[in-house]
């Protein structure tokens, strides 16, 4: 079951068993702690003959006992203590760690009617999908695992077409390292696809973006957006 947490002009979306809905809807308050968002809960998990854990995936939903909480890990670090796993987090995970904190509004997610042509095509290609809330305007959000790697962006629907951002790679340096490996790595992209770019996102990080006209060139761009992504993360990864 989809859950949505609101936070003013923007909000985030969470995959959890069906019973979570009992609880809904509530109040709390966001925190950031490392390189993790969580929030208590009204919830109740039975952890009882649970096996639970100290090491965490990113993009996956824990639940925290002593806090009561629902904790969505985006980055290398781990929990203060033993969680257990609960469901996963839909989207980028870049999005979370420019997320604000604050008091959020936890509810159940229905998906933007506007935006369900675009949803049926990603969930098709077996992507799980959301419709959040970015600054205000509701923008497709999806996410899946491709031999083993987590592959995640942003659809933003425009009247001239639509705009996609991948999950980012690294933030970008001027320095001649960093420019020599965007020249390496824009030239190699180009070779995989002409539909997919090596691109900056607008606080100057490394992503992959592409922009296509309508919906049915939605469906290549997502497969070569696949493919190149793969070949970066593990360009960036294998040593």
């Amino acid at each position: 079951m989809l859950v949505e947490v609101g936070l003013g002009s923007d909000s985030l979306v969470i995959d959890l068993p069906e019973d979570v809905l009992n609880v809904l809807p509530f109040k709390s308050e966001l925190i950031r702690w490392k390189e993790e968002l969580y929030f208590t809960t009204p919830y109740m998990l039975k952890t009882e003959g649970v096996v639970g854990t100290s090491y965490v995936v990113p993009g996956k939903v824990y639940y925290w006992p002593p806090g009561k909480a629902f904790c969505i890990f985006y980055g290398f670090s781990e929990p203060y203590s033993e969680v257990f796993l609960l469901g996963d987090y839909v989207g980028p995970l870049s999005n979370l760690r420019r997320f604000k904190t604050g008091s959020v509004e936890v509810f159940k997610h229905v998906v933007a009617d506007d935006l369900k042509d675009v949803v049926e095509v990603l969930s098709r290609l077996g992507y799980s999908t959301a419709t959040p809330l970015d600054n205000g305007v509701r923008v497709v959000v999806a996410s899946k695992y491709v031999g083993g790697v987590r592959i995640a962006f942003s659809v933003i629907k425009e009247d001239y077409g639509m705009y996609l951002e991948s999950d980012t790679f690294y933030e970008y340096s001027m320095g001649f390292e960093g420019i020599r490996s965007v020249y390496r790595f824009k030239s190699k992209v180009r070779s995989y696809s002409n539909l997919v770019r090596f691109d900056l996102t607008e606080d100057n990080y490394l992503c992959l973006t592409s922009v296509v006209k309508d919906i049915s060139s939605l469906e290549r761009a997502v497969n070569d957006l696949e493919r190149v992504y793969q070949f970066i993360f593990k360009e960036l990864t294998i040593t």
